[in-house]
């Protein structure tokens, strides 16, 4: 009997979060075709920043390990 309960206080809730939501296609018709587009290159220009940052990040990444392989082989040498 509890569990009936709780399935219906359940099935209550789902209910009303749906009912709330804006429907995708309300939000859909107050955008601005121009302001879309702005939007979508702005996302562009930062992505590719962020994927140049990235790969020089990884460049020095891989130039230190180097160095300290390179340091390493010559401490390694004089023994």
């Amino acid at each position: 009997m509890a569990w009936l309960v709780l399935a219906a206080l359940l099935l209550a809730l789902v209910l009303a979060v749906n009912l709330k939501r804006p429907s995708p296609s309300a939000s859909s018709e107050d955008v601005d075709p121009e302001q879309a587009m702005k939007a979508a290159v702005e996302l562009h220009r930062i992505r590719r920043r962020f994927d140049v940052s990235w790969t020089r990040s990884q460049q020095r990444r891989e130039a230190a390990r180097v160095r300290r392989e390179i340091a390493e082989a010559f401490e390694g040498g004089d023994e």
